[in-house]
């Protein structure tokens, strides 16, 4: 019935009527680049990544549509993805092609658990994915920022198990993979921790990262070098890294002595992400609870645009405990 091919520059095109067309484009949670040039380096740029990609659905030999695998994590076995049919003459077919995506997730790429945000008022797939065995996942829940609007967006789960025991989990197909370079759970160690001692080199690096850092909750404005330097000689938590990837310093992680657990990477990529906050706990245990001080575990306090380590703590099985604002 359908197969799913990988996709080439030469696609761009078409690939950009259908993102920009009405019918889809507002069902999605992002804007489209409309430049094909632009459409063409995104497609060479998007086989460069480690946790995304994407396939043509074909119907009777012509591509419909356009599926895709995103933040794809082998550490802790979960994927999100994304789909539309572009063709509106085949949007009959939409219900028809997820089961195969499914089956080739959980069986090829040994996935637990698929992750799905929709627009709220995309009822049509919110049906449809319960119709395949999802479940809502509130805590997953979280607000858009859209043209102006903020728009709720509907986290929903398919685990495994669910699928298996449904009756959809007949439908099989091929997703070839050829220019995919993808991570596995084998795959060389591509980042280092070293511990910061206070050396001047690591003084210099921890205030070149601090310059970069995007996402941060506790610096309103930067301190000046030496202020900065007294800060590290001071010894400010119970443990401090700075982490390096591939050869390149790419941001810190530490530990507090009240249990709080602060990472900030350049490169906020949630698969690194949760491979760092998975050594973390591995090596460390957290100090014991002492009431109205610090809690017996640790926990990680996450600035709201940072959705890239909220994914991740999501993925690692974290519990949202609160939220906090500044008044």
């Amino acid at each position: 019935m359908f197969t799913f091919r990988e996709i080439e520059t030469s696609d761009a095109e078409m690939i950009l009527n259908w993102r920009a067309s009405t019918r889809v484009a507002k069902y999605m949670k992002t804007e489209v680049d409309h430049g094909v040039q632009e459409q063409e380096q995104w497609i060479v740029n998007c086989r460069e990544c480690a946790n995304f990609y994407h396939w043509l659905i074909v119907h009777m030999e012509k591509p419909v549509g356009y599926i895709s695998l995103n933040e794809y994590n082998p550490v802790v076995k979960t994927a999100s993805w994304g789909f539309y049919i572009g063709e509106e003459e085949h949007a009959g077919l939409g219900g028809l092609v997820p089961p195969f995506f499914y089956r080739f997730c959980f069986s090829e790429l040994g996935i637990e658990r698929i992750d799905a945000e929709m627009l709220y008022f995309n009822t049509s797939v919110i049906d449809l994915h319960q119709l395949h065995g999802y479940e809502f996942t509130p805590e997953r829940d979280r607000i858009l920022k859209k043209q102006g609007k903020r728009i709720l967006l509907v986290a929903m789960s398919l685990s495994k198990v669910r699928f298996e025991e449904g009756k959809f989990n007949r439908f099989t197909a091929d997703f070839p993979t050829s220019q995919w370079h993808k991570k596995t759970n084998s795959s060389p160690k591509e980042f280092s921790l070293e511990e910061v001692t206070g050396t001047e080199n690591q003084i210099k690096a921890l205030y070149q990262l601090l310059e970069r850092r995007e996402h941060s909750i506790s610096h309103m404005q930067m301190p000046s070098l030496e202020k900065h330097r007294q800060f590290v000689q001071n010894h400010p938590y119970r443990k401090w890294w700075l982490v390096k990837v591939r050869d390149e310093w790419d941001g810190t992680v530490y530990l507090t002595k009240e249990n709080s657990v602060g990472i900030n990477l350049y490169k906020n990529d949630s698969l690194l992400l949760c491979k760092i906050i998975q050594q973390i706990k591995t090596e460390n245990e957290p100090l014991p609870a002492i009431s109205s001080v610090r809690p017996g575990f640790f926990y990680v306090n996450v600035a709201p645009q940072n959705i890239p380590l909220q994914n991740a703590l999501a993925d690692l099985g974290a519990k949202h405990t609160q939220n906090s604002y500044r008044i």
